[in-house]
């Protein structure tokens, strides 16, 4: 048989990212992948690398090239351009800085972002070009599809909902997988779907709840030969039926290497074996080009990081959870003057940043503030009705209980802890769920103008129906912090009211 009736394809795949370019102390692994994709295409010219999604935030470099200097190209871009990407999926973590800036992103990108739900709201049609893409390798059609999860799309900037909707996974992909099939007739299928799989969830519970649809989408389409999943930053090879389906972790700590051979019949190709590898990227060195390439992207990132905000100490740690949800706290009335930095009206309405809050101690740094509040969230102008207010409130301390005074059960994501100013309540953990709070100085049918983070507004809009938007600011809480910090007269005073009886 001759050599050239033999097609062997490497398929590498990334997942989730974040923006990790920062090499050294920071970890990143991009590099190193970096090199372990060049040594591959010395080896066979035939590599396909593919993202899953989840590259553009979450991590302190994403922030700084997302609001501190949109202006600049995105290294992360730059380094998928350099690696020749041929495609990545379109995670929900995307949009975390708005629709423009993603759409920045993709503009400069010399590879396809790929998500077939993500439409116009008005057409229907793929949002983001194509919603697939066709290899061909010496005959061998291969056709790469996107999917995003649109159960995780639902709590994004709702700013884009006027511009695009999010269509159900299942119902896109069936569309669009048999379209590829009647239409391009390809000899491989890859599904690039960001939203995770959920036998990789750790307990039942997780897995009953969990809203990604693989499962769905292999059981029902039986068309795939390869589904690239992420969200969960886990690695895992799988296979179920004829669809071999893999999560290749986050920040490129490790790989996905698929090896798929054909062998070529009188008309055709035949699909001969499927070979699949988790690759360690500790035993290869950092490349040195890609390095160059970000050279001073890092240098930008760590001098900003390192800049110290404020001349006097500020007193604003949190000790656990406890600390900061049964009484007023230095912490939250920070978050409370920062966003009345924005808007300034008599109730305000903030979150914990993240799980774990630790809160601000001695001098602050840019790095050490977004360790404190990662997020860009911006606040929003509305107004609400008293009982919106007080529902929001119950569904926080009703999924929170204490036994002798001492946190015992916490059954609810801490980011949705929410602390009002302007509003005089107390909370009794003693009585039922959903009948704790007690507003002093708020009517439940009258309405009020309240200052809100964004976060807030999307994650409780299951209260907030007809809640009225007057306006969304454009400064993000991290700067709007970073501003009350930097003022040598700013001081935290206490104005929050609240009692938590125990």
């Amino acid at each position: 048989m001759k050599k050239s009736e033999k097609i062997a394809i490497d398929i590498i795949t990334t997942s989730d990212m974040h923006s990790h370019f920062l090499n050294g102390d920071h970890g990143s692994n991009i590099y190193r992948a970096g090199a372990y994709v060049k040594s591959k295409r010395e080896e066979n010219e035939h590599v396909i690398l593919l993202d899953s999604g989840g590259s553009l935030a979450g991590s302190l470099a994403a922030f700084y090239y997302a609001i501190v200097a949109p202006y600049k190209r995105h290294p992360m871009i730059k380094l998928m351009n350099a690696m020749q990407y041929d495609a990545s999926g379109i995670s929900p973590n995307e949009f975390k800085f708005g629709l423009s800036f993603f759409s920045r992103a993709v503009s400069l990108s010399r590879f396809p972002w790929l998500s077939a739900n993500i439409e116009y709201k008005r057409t229907r049609e793929p949002y983001f070009s194509t919603p697939y893409t066709i290899k061909e390798i010496e005959g061998v059609k291969l056709a790469i599809v996107g999917l995003t999860s649109d159960g995780l799309m639902e709590r994004e900037h709702f700013e884009m909902e006027n511009e695009l909707q999010i269509d159900k996974t299942l119902v896109s992909s069936k569309r669009w997988i048999r379209f590829i099939h009647e239409t391009e007739m390809p000899d491989f299928l890859i599904v690039i779907y960001h939203g995770g799989i959920n036998r990789l969830n750790k307990s039942p519970k997780e897995r009953e709840q969990n809203v990604n649809e693989a499962e769905k989408i292999m059981q029902s389409l039986g068309v795939i030969d390869l589904l690239i999943t992420g969200h969960q930053h886990q690695t895992f090879i799988g296979r179920d039926d004829q669809t071999l389906y893999v999560q290749a972790g986050q920040n490129a700590e490790q790989l996905i290497h698929v090896k798929i051979n054909f062998k070529k019949r009188t008309n055709s190709y035949e699909l001969e074996n499927v070979e699949s590898q988790i690759v360690n990227l500790n035993e290869y060195v950092e490349d040195e080009e890609l390095l160059d390439l970000t050279l001073y992207d890092r240098k930008a990132v760590e001098h900003w990081g390192e800049e110290i905000l404020n001349a006097t100490p500020v007193r604003a740690q949190v000790n656990g959870l406890a600390n900061v949800i049964t009484q007023p706290h230095a912490f939250t009335q920070l978050l409370h003057d920062s966003i009345r930095l924005e808007f300034d009206y008599d109730i305000s309405c903030v979150h914990l940043p993240k799980s774990g809050e630790e809160g601000l101690e001695g001098k602050v740094s840019n790095k050490s503030l977004y360790d404190a509040y990662p997020h860009p969230d911006v606040p929003v102008d509305l107004t609400v009705k008293g009982q919106q207010i007080k529902d929001i409130l119950e569904y926080s301390y009703s999924h929170i209980e204490f036994s002798q005074g001492e946190l015992s059960l916490t059954i609810i994501d801490e980011t949705l802890c929410t602390f009002w100013q302007g509003v005089d309540y107390t909370i009794d953990m003693n009585a039922q769920p959903f009948n704790r709070v007690k507003l002093k100085n708020i009517k439940l049918n009258h309405m009020y103008r309240v200052s809100m983070t964004d976060y807030c507004y999307r994650n409780y809009r299951q209260y907030l129906e007809n809640a009225v938007i007057h306006e969304t600011g454009e400064i993000t809480m991290v700067e709007l912090i970073s501003r009350n910090l930097k003022d040598s007269q700013y001081k935290i005073q206490q104005k929050q009211t609240f009692n938590v009886i125990t």
